[in-house]
């Protein structure tokens, strides 16, 4: 199992509006295309940060799904658009962590 850590700048003023969009639109949608999501967080004092956990069997389960969500005519059209309404451009931070023998996530 890995984990895709996933850490966003969300632009002045957005944050309650982003986590809206993600928890009723983008999550159930890409969990239709076999996402699974481990947790999503704001961060306590910061309004302009979002992070998120996506889980993963391994490297190729992946590139897969991510294919199929970012490929998809869902997130050229839809999905993708309001995210560049609503984060800014250069903060996106995504970290790929494997678990260590003694985590509770494996």
């Amino acid at each position: 199992m890995i984990y895709e850590l996933r850490e966003y700048a969300i632009k002045p003023g957005c944050l309650e509006e982003f986590v809206r969009f993600l928890d009723e639109e983008l999550l159930p949608f890409q969990a239709s295309k076999g996402v699974r999501v481990v947790g999503s967080f704001t961060v306590s004092g910061d309004s302009g940060r979002y992070v998120w956990i996506r889980a993963f069997a391994d490297e190729k389960e992946r590139e897969r799904i991510c294919q199929a969500v970012y490929g998809s005519p869902e997130w050229k059209e839809r999905f993708g658009p309001r995210c560049e309404q609503l984060m800014e451009a250069q903060g996106i931070r995504v970290s790929i962590l494997e678990p260590t023998p003694a985590s509770q996530l494996q």
